[in-house]
């Protein structure tokens, strides 16, 4: 038999796990916040920086851009600021809070 829209033999659907709530989509979701808040910080730092002269051109604007995001997330890998375990605290903290789901027709 052939799968339709995601169910397979038996009319179960599959199952992803790829998205649960892990430590370690915890840590790489809070690397990466720290990534996206490093590469602002230097794309503000590159705007302070006056345009113009020899070299400028949108090539090289382009390259800067790829260049600062391959940097921040560097930075944020091997040397933190801090937001990324700051994160992951609070993101922890609100998961062991939350109440665990309990099966369908099944009595507390």
């Amino acid at each position: 038999m052939t799968t339709i829209n995601g169910l397979q033999n038996g009319g179960t659907a599959a199952v992803d796990s790829s998205r649960k709530n892990t430590d370690a989509n915890l840590d790489r979701a809070a690397q990466q916040f720290e990534a996206v808040f490093v590469n602002l910080m230097l794309k503000q730092a590159r705007q302070a920086v006056p345009d113009g002269g020899l070299f400028q051109s949108e090539g090289l604007k382009t390259f800067r851009e790829m260049q600062d995001r391959e940097l921040a997330g560097t930075l944020a890998k091997h040397s933190p600021l801090g937001i990324a375990e700051a994160l992951k605290t609070f993101l922890a903290r609100g998961q062991k809070t939350a109440a665990p789901a309990t099966n369908e027709g099944e009595a507390k």
